[in-house]
């Protein structure tokens, strides 16, 4: 050991453990008393050839910690779902699942869901054991691994499914185009997302569930009330394989990453800001797995060699790949702790990187880790080295944390006087090249193109490529020294466009041209409407819904509202609902949307509440019998809540609150022989007993037919 980093703590440790040893001999000591406590910041690692898992460190790579799994696991596939403090290991060819007790490095509390292919899922204080080919989702307790419940029938197959931070699981059914959530445990109501067999793929990005259509290469923002926006892809996926579309299970933050693996087209969407980002990245002769994104750094799996091929959207170029097995085999990617590990499963490599870049190598088969097996106990399967760590990553050439400078490309310059000089030109000079390919950013108004300058000869500028009649370009060209960046304003939002990068040498040399980017549209999905707004129309029955426009609306923008019947669409601030009933209170929501997707919605109601509305009580001044205030529109039923008195003998103005009007039984007024069958529902305030009454009385001495501010009921 060196008195340097955590190595420190390794010499207090040592003496800890002494003077513990030591008391344990006269006092006595629990196993749990003897294990030592795990860092926080680290991840658990599955060994599936030797049946066990290792804890490392994020912050130095180390294994601090084994847990070794149970007999007859050695050899299988596992799958490790890790929650807080909570950790679970699933065999998936027999379906066992295991606890891993992080306390005494054991894993001896298990359950046996008797199946192979099962998917072990876990968020907040759930976890969830979900069965794709019955189609069936069983919550299960995450300290006991047994059921809590038998299991819910989905009704078709299940997608692979994510579960929030707040438990509630999230099970895609291709077969209908559907999202089911399970919120605390339980079946909510299923979330229309795709046409029926589309090929779904959640993730969970920063939290919030997303789900990638990856037929129509449409990715929908989800909640438990619905669809909360969308992204349109567009050509980068359009017409790709769903085979080949590959999407990460999570991602640390608000930016999820597909990756088309025939193409090479990579797109990033913040589903937060809703900007989308769009390049082509090499995938020719490589086998991919899903991309993920930590940091400035898409990584992708390449499984054709054991390593990852890295793309920095920083530098709008390719960065150097990172070796981890020197192998071909698949490879375990997840971001935890603001970290990506990256995870052999069949072997001994993993690895941990940051978020700058710099990689820590792991080595799980290290024996020198705490584990609950006790001295002279023999290897969990002898057939299976034990191993040691790898060789570290050898820095290249721009690599993270390399000290390496590029090599010289063709024809660099290799003499030059003493002192530094650059000697006379030779035939070795630089030959022009080209520009990287250009990655490009939607933005409100605007698409963003950055790029990698060349490499070798310096270009006189670099000029783009590709903008249409209406679109300008800033600045007009790029000098050598950058910044390497053009913005494009203008444009149509429902159109794609393409860009290259050219590099003008001058001096007789010949231009070169950079490789096409990324189809981009000069806008992104607008956010939520503003001020949503209900004033409703005289006599109630319906009335306008308003709002105002998203800030960063872009584009020809259709709003889809949702409310009473169903959904409607327009592109208007404002629709018109007819025909409802009054007396009535419906929530209303509003989406904006555009050719790059759609926003957050935006909630209001639709209150058909009735006015009240102050009225004089008429045909009461010439006599002294009470009129009734009753239960019913009608004299043949119900019964007086209440009655208005006479006003012959000492007149005063009758007033009362009329709340709306029905038809009922018909009356006749004596005095003139007026009839009408209208009622109207009011309060009186009585004189008589101080107190409100609130029915129905005759139209005939309330005479709500002449006020048209007073609606109908119903």
């Amino acid at each position: 050991m060196r008195p340097t980093g955590n190595h420190v703590t390794g010499y207090l440790a040592v003496c800890a453990v002494g003077t513990l040893v030591a008391t344990s001999l006269v006092v006595g000591a629990g196993a749990s008393g003897t294990r030592p406590s795990l860092a926080d910041v680290g991840a658990w690692l599955a060994s599936s050839a030797k049946g066990e898992v290792a804890h490392a460190h994020g912050l130095t790579g180390e294994v601090d910690g084994k847990a070794v799994l149970p007999g007859g696991m050695a050899g299988h596939p596992v799958s490790v779902a890790q929650d807080g403090d909570t950790t679970l290991v699933l065999d998936e060819r027999t379906g066992r699942v295991v606890r891993i007790d992080a306390a005494q490095l054991t894993a001896e509390q298990s359950a046996d869901y008797g199946a192979a292919g099962l998917q072990l899922v876990s968020g907040g204080a759930y976890a969830y054991v979900v069965d794709p080919a019955k189609g069936s989702v069983q919550r299960i307790d995450p300290a006991m691994t047994t059921a809590e419940n038998p299991p819910v029938e989905l009704g078709g197959r299940a997608g692979a499914a994510v579960a929030d931070g707040a438990g509630t699981l999230w099970v895609p059914l291709p077969d209908s185009g559907t999202v089911v959530p399970f919120v605390k445990g339980r079946k909510g109501a299923a979330v229309e997302v795709a046409g029926a067999g589309h090929e779904l793929a959640l993730t969970l990005a920063g939290g919030r569930p997303v789900v990638t259509d990856l037929d129509t290469g449409v990715m929908k923002v989800l909640g438990v009330d619905g669809v909360q926006g969308s992204f349109e892809l567009g050509d980068a996926i359009d017409g790709a394989d769903p085979g080949e579309v590959l999407v990460p299970g999570g991602t640390d933050g608000s930016a999820v990453p597909v990756l088309a693996a025939g193409s090479g087209d990579l797109v990033v969407v913040d589903v937060r800001s809703r900007q989308t980002t769009r390049v082509r990245v090499p995938t020719q002769g490589h086998a991919l797995g899903a991309p993920q994104l930590l940091g400035k750094r898409v990584y992708i799996p390449d499984e054709s060699n054991g390593g990852l091929l890295v793309y920095d959207t920083s530098l709008s170029a390719p960065a150097d790949p990172v070796r981890v097995t020197g192998g071909a085999g698949e490879l375990e990617l997840f971001v935890r702790d603001g970290l990506l590990w990256v995870n052999d499963q069949d072997g001994a490599a993993a690895a941990v990187i940051d978020a700058e870049g710099e990689v820590r190598r792991i080595g799980k088969y290290g024996t020198d880790a705490p584990s609950a097996r006790q001295p002279g106990d023999g290897p969990v399967e002898d057939r299976v080295p034990t191993g040691v760590p790898g060789a570290p990553v050898p820095p290249g050439a721009g690599a993270p944390g390399g000290t390496t400078a590029p090599a010289p490309g063709p024809g660099a310059p290799s003499g030059g006087t003493p002192g530094g000089t650059p000697g006379p030109p030779t035939s070795q000079d630089p030959e022009p090249g080209a520009p990287g390919s250009p990655q490009a950013e939607s933005r409100p108004g605007a698409i963003r193109i950055t790029f990698a300058p060349v490499v070798g000869a310096t270009p006189q500028r670099y000029m783009l490529k590709g903008a249409a009649a209406e679109q300008t370009v800033t600045p007009e060209e790029v000098g050598p020294e950058g910044p390497f960046v053009f913005e494009v304003r203008g444009g149509s939002c429902e159109e794609q466009y393409g860009f290259t990068v050219v590099a003008e040498y001058g001096g007789g040399k010949p231009d070169k041209e950079s490789a096409p980017s990324a189809l981009a549209r000069p806008c992104v999905a607008p956010g939520a409407p503003r001020e949503v707004t209900f004033t409703p129309a005289q006599g109630g029955h319906g009335g306008r819904v308003t709002w105002q426009p998203p800030q960063d609306a872009s584009g020809s923008v259709k709003y889809v509202i949702n409310g009473p019947g169903g959904t409607a669409e327009t592109t208007e601030p404002g629709y018109t609902y007819r025909n409802l009933k009054n007396r009535s209170k419906d929530g209303v929501s509003v989406m904006a949307s555009n050719a790059a997707g759609s926003g957050g919605a935006a909630s209001g109601w639709i209150d058909l509440t009735p006015p009240p509305q102050q009225m004089t009580i008429v045909n009461n001044s010439d006599t002294d019998d009470s009129v009734g205030i009753r239960s019913e529109p009608t004299t043949q039923s119900g019964y007086r809540v209440g009655r208005i008195p006479g006003n012959k003998t000492d007149p005063v103005v009758q007033v009362t609150t009329v709340r709306c009007k029905v038809k009922g039984e018909e009356q006749t007024y004596e005095g003139t022989g007026e009839k009408t069958d209208v009622w109207a529902l009011h309060t009186f305030h009585s004189p008589e007993t101080d107190r409100d009454h609130t029915g129905y009385t005759s139209d005939i001495y309330v005479n709500s037919r002449s006020n048209p501010n007073i609606w109908d009921c119903e």
